[in-house]
């Protein structure tokens, strides 16, 4: 292992989920986003995914670096090979008959049966894979991203520094004690202490008691999973472990998410020349089927969300048809729930001057939502870091959000947004007329989205506490916990 002053440091982050490449949330934004900047300063940094059956090696590049490689685990062997995409920064583990499905983790009505089994064999490759063991070089810290890599601390046996990062405590990795065996857990992590939960097992608890460091993608979000409800049964074990939990706010890429050079917007714009962003909002209310506005009267408020009890989407549909009687114009892109959005369709339907529905993923319909919205609502109930507010300030949305996790990081009220405390359709939409009485006033709403677009929220500053916490953990003399 080299010495944070020795060279460059060696990063393997292992994740389930890496743009472009596999996408199901914010997971996946950072996995791409987080490694490729530490790769602009310097960092030698790598992650390492599940190559799944839609993954097409031929049409994305793929190189094959390790032909065959044998993993042995719980007293099976599997064949698996290596892959690379053109940077070099992406490798994927292609293990037939296992990782290659259709999906991620299993079609809408549940998860594949054997998940535990899939994500062991990519967390014992990634493990091969930082200590050297592939024939490549080995690395100074692995860097593990939610209960899907959990495991990977568990096979390093401590001779790897070792990060988990939790992107969100609602998914805890949980299977049947059965699989103890067959998925090599230790003894001594058997018991409450290490990955029991409540008769089962939890593979994100493997990383929270086995990794050097514990992270989260927010300040705020790090405090509230050492507290009930937010730890989600693990709240004592993270309190205990205070020291170790570290909050490092996400960053959103700023190359990407410009409004300026933003091709889905039909009039790009930006904080200096901000005349494109009214025509974007024409454009919007156009593709609606809105009626046109000229003078700004009806309110834009965006939604880009999944319709979800975590991300508040029942409070949303609770409140809409308040926010209809006001006036306002509701653009609402989602997918989920499927009550949720049929008692959302319906209002829909009676208001098509007021409500459009669109259900499913759409990126370009989704930049021109922030491109040409007012406001953008994100009433989650709890929110480890969130991205739609981010992305909101940077194209002009002004967020209304409820004060939590990362929201309550990043949003401050009267200046950069509105915020509410309790999660009920009252206290959302006291914020919505806070926002409408801002957005009467209409210099004072010109500077608010000045200052929300004026906001950066780069992955410098993420990075370089990345940075800070692996030389600390390189230079550690105590590894077990810094």
């Amino acid at each position: 292992m080299i010495g944070a002053d020795a060279g460059a440091t060696r990063v393997l982050h292992v994740s389930a989920e890496v743009v472009p490449y596999s996408k199901t949330g914010g997971l996946a934004d950072v996995a791409g986003a987080l490694p490729a900047q530490q790769r602009s300063l310097g960092v030698q940094a790598r992650v390492l995914t599940p190559l799944y059956g839609f993954i097409d090696p031929n049409r994305w590049g793929l190189k094959l670096r390790i032909p065959e490689r044998y993993i042995r685990l719980g007293g099976q062997i599997f064949k698996a090979r290596l892959w690379a995409d053109d940077a070099d920064m992406t490798w994927f583990v292609d293990c037939p008959g296992l990782l290659d499905r259709p999906t991620p983790y299993g079609p809408p009505e549940a998860p594949y049966e054997d998940n535990p089994l899939r994500f062991a064999v990519m967390c014992k490759v990634a493990a091969d894979l930082a200590q050297g063991f592939t024939g490549e070089p080995a690395f100074d810290v692995v860097h593990l991203h939610d209960w899907h890599a959990g495991l990977t601390a568990v096979y390093l046996h401590g001779r790897v520094p070792t990060v988990q990062t939790i992107h969100n405590m609602a998914y805890l990795g949980r299977c049947d004690f059965s699989w103890a065996d067959r998925l090599e857990i230790p003894i001594a992590l058997r018991g409450w202490q290490g990955m029991e939960f409540h008769g089962q097992l939890s593979l994100l608890k493997a990383g929270l008691v086995c990794a050097n460091v514990i992270t989260t993608v927010s300040p705020r979000y790090a405090l509230e999973i050492q507290e009930e409800p937010g730890g989600q049964g693990l709240s004592g074990l993270l309190a205990h472990q205070e020291d170790a939990v570290r909050g490092i706010l996400n960053g959103i890429d700023e190359v990407i998410w410009d409004p300026a050079t933003d091709h889905a917007l039909t009039h790009p714009y930006s904080l200096q020349a901000p005349r494109g962003r009214l025509q974007c909002r024409e454009t919007l209310l156009e593709m609606m089927g809105f009626s046109p506005d000229p003078h700004h009267e009806r309110p834009v408020m965006g939604v880009v969300a999944r319709g979800t009890y975590q991300k508040g989407f029942d409070l949303l549909v609770d409140a809409a048809p308040a926010l209809v009687a006001r006036g306002i114009r509701l653009v609402v892109l989602t997918a989920g729930d499927a009550a949720l959005i049929e008692r959302i369709r319906s209002l829909a339907l009676a208001h098509p001057d007021a409500l459009a529905l669109f259900v499913g993923f759409d990126d370009a319909l989704a930049r021109r939502i922030y491109g040409g919205a007012d406001f953008v609502l994100v009433p989650s109930r709890f929110e480890p870091c969130g991205l739609t507010q981010l992305i909101g300030m940077r194209y002009g949305a002004v967020p209304i959000v409820r004060r939590t996790g990362g929201l309550a990081d990043t949003v401050e009220h009267g200046l950069t947004g509105f915020t509410f405390e309790r999660p009920t359709p009252e206290a959302l939409i006291e914020a919505i007329d806070a926002g409408l009485i801002a957005f009467g006033e209409r210099a004072a709403w010109r500077a608010m989205q000045a200052r929300c677009m004026s906001q950066s929220w780069s992955w410098d500053g993420p990075v370089k506490a990345y940075q800070a916490l692996y030389t600390e953990l390189i230079n550690s003399s105590n590894l077990d916990r810094v």
